[in-house]
């Protein structure tokens, strides 16, 4: 991508993006539209600085290293100056770095090359061939979109051609036929979209629609989804069985509760068949036997999901995010085993083993639950040496153009 912005701007901006990111570790999203608007960026200006700013914050890694390589430092003033030294380009910039790189560990030559933090490209060098390895983080960085078509308001036909009278080009999905890639636009929200406002297509990545298509939703009629909010999810899976399910749909955050209630009306999900609560699944009391299936979309570090958001690379800057997960994840699985939850499908949007194989390994170890194996084709291998590894499964970047996923099909051994 080259770019000719008004220097001193840019410059400005990205420092105050970065300083933004590193103090309050919000989305990258959520960071471009408070600086924007705080200090009032042109609209002309705009696009430019978004995508300025997403490759600055995708290379953040690299761009630090080279930045006190030459004398800029390593606050964010240093970087967006060293940035600045290359014109914004993010050609010059890899090509600086592919330079420099060879005389590096393999670690620490991957860590700046694609934006990772060494540690990460440390732990998956000791799962991973190499150049598999590269060929995952570098598909992590490209920034890709996917569309699930609502099938409740519509058919896929319907929607790709009122996605195409709304200016959206998409590519039908060979794994699931109601997923579309985005080819164009790459950039910019689509919310405002008729197709979106109407509920006929929602934002959801193929990995995130793949683990609930995989599950025969005509066995598990009563759900509870212990991690709810903002419910594409679930709301999937009443699309899937065509609103012949129910649902107790639970979340920590009322704010995003609120979203999901307004998400799951406008999908024209049957609202008489979801009941949602505000409640913590770590320490909640239920009676899990009433359900058939609970579905843990847990909270994780999201080192799967870079593609959608950059700064997660800045929040798991240092392993103790990882493992605060690791344990936050744990939490929830135990208490619902506990709680007698009969069967768990347990996702997480991370490349780590920490927030997969390493927590149902975990929970096997202390007699609290077996996987079931999953046999579907559309998923890949997950990672090998783990007592799990031959019954869990993983959605990798590199092979399904989609973020990287982690999924685990847990039956309570606990009666």
């Amino acid at each position: 991508m080259e770019t000719t912005p008004p220097s001193h701007e840019l410059q400005f901006f990205l420092t105050l993006l970065l300083k933004h990111i590193l103090a309050t570790h919000v989305s990258y999203d959520k960071a471009f539209k408070t600086i924007t608007t705080r200090y009032h960026v042109p609209k002309w200006l705009l696009k430019t600085f978004y995508k300025v700013g997403w490759y600055f914050i995708t290379y953040y890694y690299g761009i630090r290293w080279l930045s006190a390589k030459y004398g800029y430092g390593t606050n964010p003033a240093g970087l967006a100056a060293y940035f600045a030294s290359l014109g914004f380009s993010v050609k010059q910039l890899q090509k600086k770095l592919r330079e420099e790189a060879p005389r590096l560990s393999i670690s620490k030559k991957l860590s700046i090359l694609y934006g990772f933090p060494e540690y990460l490209v440390k732990d998956l060098l000791s799962l991973m061939d190499k150049r598999e390895l590269e060929k995952m983080l570098r598909k992590l960085n490209e920034k890709k979109r996917w569309l699930r078509i609502n099938t409740l308001k519509t058919t896929p036909e319907e929607a790709i051609s009122l996605l195409e009278e709304n200016g959206v080009v998409v590519s039908r999905s060979h794994l699931v036929d109601y997923m579309v890639y985005v080819e164009h636009p790459k950039w910019g929200s689509l919310r405002g979209i008729e197709a979106v406002r109407k509920g006929v297509v929602v934002s959801q990545d193929l990995a995130s629609a793949l683990a609930i298509d995989i599950l025969p939703l005509e066995k598990y009629r009563r759900l509870l989804d212990a991690c709810s909010a903002p419910g594409n999810k679930l709301s999937q899976a009443f699309m899937l069985a065509n609103n012949r399910i129910s649902a107790l749909a639970i979340d920590k955050s009322l704010r995003r509760l609120l979203t999901e209630k307004e998400l799951l009306n406008r999908l024209g999900v049957n609202k008489h068949l979801v009941v949602l609560i505000n409640a913590d699944s770590s320490i909640i009391h239920i009676n899990g036997s009433r359900f058939d299936l609970a579905i843990v979309d847990a909270p994780c570090s999201g080192s799967g999901a870079v593609s959608s958001d950059p700064a997660i690379k800045l929040s798991i800057m240092r392993k103790d995010k990882l493992r605060y997960y690791h344990e936050v994840q744990y939490s929830i699985l135990k208490n619902l085993l506990l709680n007698k939850v009969r069967l768990i499908e347990y996702i997480t949007c991370s490349i780590h083993p920490l927030e997969g194989e390493i927590i149902v390994d975990r929970l096997i170890d202390e007699g609290l639950a077996e996987p079931l194996r999953i046999d579907d084709k559309r998923l890949s291998n997950p990672y090998q040496g783990f007592k799990s590894s031959d019954r869990v499964a993983r959605i990798m970047p590199h092979i399904h153009n989609s973020q990287g996923f982690f999924i685990a099909l847990l039956k309570n051994t606990r009666g």
